[in-house]
């Protein structure tokens, strides 16, 4: 048998149930007492069985009407427990985060980041983005990244840039290099050594082509790679010498390499979360905006005490 019966007759049925009167249920539903009697009549002729009986001065359920009370409640409690499940799931759905970084941040530290927030956020999907510094603010000028950590866009005027930390750039070599007795290295003892690079187009590439401006003689670029951990790869293979970001050596899983720090002067960037001016931040990509804020400080504090 098919059930021609609309919730609206079963909320006009509770109504008149309730509270005994055909008019304060039609004031209860703000319509008027005309419409909820079709309601009531609809239903009536839906289950074949009368459900109030109705004089001048009360109305009052029937016994077909008392056995339909219960169920009817019961239908529309089941209905609207379905209709907050679906709207929840829903909101839980719509929570997404995307953030762009830089390898060297993906890499090392968003993992430590993402972990407890994954417990505490378990139904928020997180994008990332990692890709070079140029893509990174690239996304989040186009709206594609919640934010991003990166190490350039200070200059942007539509960017704003919360700058974090700053963080030096090492010399990585095989520890048996010759290079590798020393404490600290300068510019000009690197000249004459074959480097591993990365890319021309990677903002590290520009940091350190200034550098090496002011130096005599340059090293010669040997090997060029895309990434850092291609760069790194190379160095453990004993190819040559890299410049590379301290972060990126945090968590290199390569045996056989050591860091020396490049003084006179000292080369380093400042990475800081970058974000589109006046955007808001859901409470989502707020959260995992400042753990990678506390993150990123307290590494740099750490590096500035072992300095010092």
């Amino acid at each position: 048998m098919r059930i021609n019966i609309e919730t609206s007759e079963l909320q006009a049925f509770i109504a008149v149930a309730r509270q005994s009167s055909f008019r304060a249920a039609a004031e209860g539903l703000f319509i008027t007492q005309p419409a909820l009697s079709r309601r009531i009549e609809n239903l009536e002729q839906a289950l074949q069985e009368r459900l109030f009986d109705r004089t001048t001065r009360r109305v009052s359920l029937t016994p077909a009407g008392e056995l339909f009370l219960v169920h009817a409640q019961a239908v529309m409690e089941e209905l609207e427990l379905a209709v907050k499940s679906v709207e929840q799931g829903m909101a839980q759905r719509r929570q997404h985060v995307t953030v762009a970084c830089v390898p060297s941040v993906a890499n090392n530290l968003l993992p430590l980041i993402l972990k407890p927030y994954a417990r505490s956020h378990p139904n928020v999907r997180v994008r990332i983005i990692d890709e070079s510094a140029a893509d990174v603010l690239e996304s989040v000028r186009k709206g594609e990244a919640d934010f991003g950590v990166n190490f350039i866009g200070a200059q942007e005027a539509e960017i704003d840039f919360e700058e974090l930390t700053r963080e030096r750039y090492l010399a990585v070599m095989p520890a048996h290099h010759p290079l590798a007795a020393h404490v600290t290295l300068n510019w000009k003892s690197l000249a004459g050594e074959k480097l591993v690079s990365v890319s021309s187009s990677s903002g590290n590439r520009s940091l350190i082509d200034n550098a090496f401006a002011r130096v005599p003689q340059r090293p010669v670029i040997q090997y060029e790679t895309n990434h850092v951990a291609g760069a790194i790869s190379l160095v453990a293979a004993g190819l040559g010498v890299a410049l590379l970001p301290e972060l990126a050596l945090r968590n290199a899983p390569y045996k056989g390499i050591v860091a020396r720090p490049v003084t006179s002067p000292v080369l380093s960037r400042a990475m800081g979360l970058i974000s589109l001016k006046g955007r808001v931040l859901n409470p989502a990509a707020a959260t995992l905006a400042q753990a990678l804020r506390d993150a990123i400080m307290t590494k740099g504090k750490r590096s500035a005490a072992r300095e010092g």
